[in-house]
């Protein structure tokens, strides 16, 4: 009996289970078929791969083993859930998710879920792939970008691309806080007509159609104002480089620009300021200069090599070049002498002397120093030299001029005062004439002559002449023009020479003279013939206004008084007393209430109470009148 033929449809079967295990076997992607309970069917061999699990280790196994928690152990509701309602969360739908391996680690997979339509109960499909090495390259992607990104924000200039038209493709944070635009409100604008003022954007063409044509220099500069979104500007120092692709083709533009705005104008307020300050000490003829102690280096302003009368383009000279060339011989010693104390004491120097210029010129400074320290902690010497020979000739014609003036009040008080002084020496004269011509008819006389009474005339006579003689010479004294010459001189001997010359006038006005002293007072350091010049005027200004006032106490009081460290002289009449017009005219020049006065005397005198250190002052006399008074500093170290 012959076997039945076998079936054709087994072969055919089992030839597509094969071919559906080749398929599954060379697919790169893990495949995992599992049905409605979740139970793993097939398990290719890139899933062997993918999870470390032999296929014979999950099948017939759930699926959650290979799923971390919580997922793993809510995926059978989540089955259970799509095959009651129909709805789908994963199923036709790729998404990444975590894997879990044999060993347990986690790793990322993209996964993909299908459901096979065939009759019977479902089963699920599943493609999976390690997406680990996507991630690490987005990942470091990511940051590479993050990193740019901030090096784009934290840039304190601005950032900005543009393409070959002129289009902006980047701006960074700070070009748009410097803008006051958002970055994409600023994307795709044309850069020249939106940021750049129309009168310099032909310019800033021209520069970019040289970068992207690859003309340019990398790194080429520019300046120019930008436009901000308010319609304020600002000055954008900028620098220009190509921007390239992959093939290296240039595709736009990358320039940085820094805000410059604020920089310029400090700079431009400082070369201002700088030129002011030159221009100043030019006017003032001051130059300034520091010489390093603890290093080398000397600065000379500019006005130092004019008052030298040196070119400015020298190196300044060391100190002690300066000295040996440019500061006179008698003054060199006593420079060097300050200027070695300073620097030893660490205090100030304040010296005048004569400086010789280049063209042998002399000229006088005043130079003020001390030591202070630069930025780096080093000691230096930062001083300053004044020309000063102008205003001391200044001086000098000032001074001239007050001598002159003072002379002339003294010659003028003299002409008031002429008809008491001729009183006070025609009477020594008279007694002189008298005494002579009874000498004469005693020696004329036959009778013999008593010789003491010949001794009595001649003695007479001879004390007259020197009382005359006395007079004459406190005089000359008095009015000769001569230097000012301060000496020490006790306030009572100051008195009694003034006496001399005042009495006189006061005697033939009928007028007493009184003085009152403390005692015992301290000399006074003064020129003598001033102090007395400030007394006779007042003196001579209390006898007028006795005069004037018809006063019935005709009395002149002197004071001298020691108050508050000082000697006080006062000189109180019964006057009229001083107005309050008077008051505020007193010390004018030329300003007098008298017809034949010259309104000098007090303002000299108030000249030279302020050369002497005093001061003039006035208040009315108890009973009616006026005081006028002056006071005196004593000397610290004359105080007797």
């Amino acid at each position: 009996m012959t076997e039945p033929a076998a079936s054709p449809v087994e072969p055919l079967a089992s030839l597509a289970e094969l071919e559906l295990r080749a398929v599954l076997d060379a697919a790169v992607d893990a495949v995992v078929v599992i049905d409605a309970s979740g139970t793993i069917e097939t398990f290719n061999r890139a899933a062997e791969r993918l999870f470390g699990y032999l296929a014979a280790e999950v099948l017939g196994k759930n699926v959650s083993m290979l799923m971390p928690e919580p997922h793993g152990s809510r995926h059978d509701a989540y089955l259970g859930h799509h095959l009651q309602t129909g709805q789908r969360k994963v199923i036709g739908r790729g998404r990444e998710m975590t894997a879990r391996r044999k060993d347990g680690t986690l790793f990322p997979v993209f996964l993909s879920v299908g459901r096979v339509a065939a009759p019977g109960t479902p089963r699920f499909v599943g493609l999976m792939s390690d997406i680990s090495e996507r991630r690490r390259v987005e990942n470091a992607l990511r940051r590479e970008r993050d990193r740019a990104q901030a090096y784009l924000d934290l840039a304190e200039v601005i950032l900005l691309a543009v393409d070959r038209t002129g289009q902006v493709t980047l701006i960074n944070r700070k070009g748009s806080e410097i803008l006051g635009w958002e970055e994409r409100d600023l994307l795709g604008r044309d850069w020249l007509e939106t940021c750049v003022p129309e009168a310099q954007r032909e310019p800033a063409r021209q520069l970019h159609n040289l970068v992207v044509g690859d003309i340019a220099a990398p790194g080429q500069y520019s300046e120019h104002e930008v436009i901000t979104r308010g319609g304020g500007r600002k000055l954008v120092a900028w620098r220009h480089s190509p921007l390239r692709d992959e093939l290296g083709t240039v595709i736009g533009s990358l320039s940085s620009g820094e805000d410059i705005t604020e920089r310029r104008q400090a700079e431009e307020s400082l070369r201002k300021s700088e030129q002011l300050l030159t221009d100043a000490q030019a006017i003032a003829g001051l130059g300034n200069f520091e010489i390093g102690l603890d290093h080398e280096h000397t600065y000379w302003s500019r006005e130092m090599f004019h008052l030298l009368g040196l070119p400015s383009l020298q190196t300044p000279l060391p100190l002690a070049e300066f000295v040996d060339r440019h500061v006179h011989v008698a003054d060199r010693e006593r420079l060097e002498k300050a200027w070695r104390s300073m620097v030893r004491e660490g205090g100030e120097m304040d010296l005048g002397y004569r400086l010789v210029r280049a063209d042998g010129h002399l000229r006088h400074v005043h130079s003020l120093a001390r030591i202070s320290t630069d930025p780096q902690g080093r000691r230096q010497v930062t001083g300053t030299i004044h020309d000063v020979t102008e205003s001391q000739q200044a001086q000098e014609e000032i001074r001239q001029a007050q001598e002159r003036m003072t002379q002339f009040a003294r010659l003028s008080t003299m002409g008031e005062m002429a008809a008491g002084l001729a009183h006070e020496i025609n009477q020594p004269l008279t007694a002189i004439t008298n005494y002579s011509q009874a000498l004469k008819r005693m020696l004329a006389s036959a009778a013999e002559q008593d010789p003491e009474d010949i001794e009595l005339a001649l003695s007479q006579i001879s004390a007259q002449a020197l009382r005359a003689g006395e007079v004459i010479r406190r005089l000359r004294s008095f009015v000769k023009n001569r230097e000012a010459r301060t000496e020490l001189i006790a306030p009572g001997r100051l008195i009694t020479e003034l006496l001399a010359l005042v009495e006189p006038d006061a005697r033939l006005n009928d007028i007493r003279l009184t003085v009152e002293m403390d005692e015992p007072l301290p000399d006074l350091t003064c020129d003598p013939v001033q102090i007395q010049q400030v007394l006779i005027n007042l003196v001579r200004n209390a006898i007028d206004a006795t005069n004037e006032a018809h006063a019935l106490d005709r009395e002149v009081l002197l004071e001298v008084r020691r108050h508050d460290g000082d000697v006080v002289i006062s000189v109180a009449d019964h006057g009229p007393g001083i107005s309050a017009e008077v008051a505020a005219h007193l010390g004018d020049p030329f300003y007098t209430t008298k017809s034949s006065g010259t309104g000098l005397g007090i303002a000299i005198s108030r000249s030279i109470l302020r050369a002497h250190g005093g001061k003039l002052g006035h208040r009315p006399t108890p009973g009616g009148g006026a005081t006028v008074f002056f006071n005196l500093p004593v000397i610290s170290g004359r105080d007797q």
